[in-house]
């Protein structure tokens, strides 16, 4: 998680921190997968079913914390937090729990999908306006909206992480992007 503030072209990092929603053994088994759907893989259908349905709840209540702690901070050092923007692929998965537990490809995204669409309903309930952004279409949007040429992005995004030090990482990137574009 990122959080900007935006004046013009100019973006100023306010806080950063990781939102960790996995699940410290989803199975409670200390040799099994903290990734929930890698984990419901190896399960019957219905027992994978439920275990997802913990692992939402599980995320959705670390989600909550986080988010929550992070809006509070901003809050009490003056800061006005406006919305909540959420990276995506191009599109999730349609596919049956069925099908996806037998593509490697597919629980991948299907991890990735659970996890944004808690981000989304944690930011509404926390009063967050949000918006998706797809991946591909990141950088372009949002060198149009902060009046930058395309190419110019990356050495912007250099000199905004500048002042943090590391790690200033390629997720710390776009979601600063990201944050640019809920403004």
């Amino acid at each position: 998680m990122v959080a900007v503030a935006r004046s013009g072209s100019t973006l100023s990092v306010l806080d950063r921190r990781r939102v960790g929603m996995l699940p410290i053994s989803a199975t409670h088994r200390p040799e099994a997968s903290p990734h929930v759907y890698h984990a419901a893989r190896d399960l019957p259908l219905e027992d994978a079913r439920a275990l997802l349905r913990i692992a939402e709840d599980e995320a959705r209540s670390k989600a909550r914390e986080a988010l929550g702690a992070a809006i509070a901070d901003l809050r009490a050092a003056g800061h006005h937090v406006v919305g909540s923007a959420i990276i995506t692929a191009r599109q999730g998965p349609t596919r049956s729990l069925v099908e996806i537990l037998q593509s490697h490809t597919l629980i991948h995204a299907a991890e990735g999908a659970l996890f944004r669409a808690v981000l989304r309903a944690t930011s509404e309930e926390l009063g967050l306006e949000v918006i998706q952004i797809q991946a591909p279409d990141l950088v372009r949007k949002a060198a149009v909206a902060l009046g930058l040429p395309k190419d110019a992005v990356p050495a912007f995004l250099t000199q905004v992480g500048r002042p943090l030090g590391p790690p200033w990482t390629a997720d710390h990137k776009a979601a600063s992007l990201a944050a640019a574009l809920a403004l």
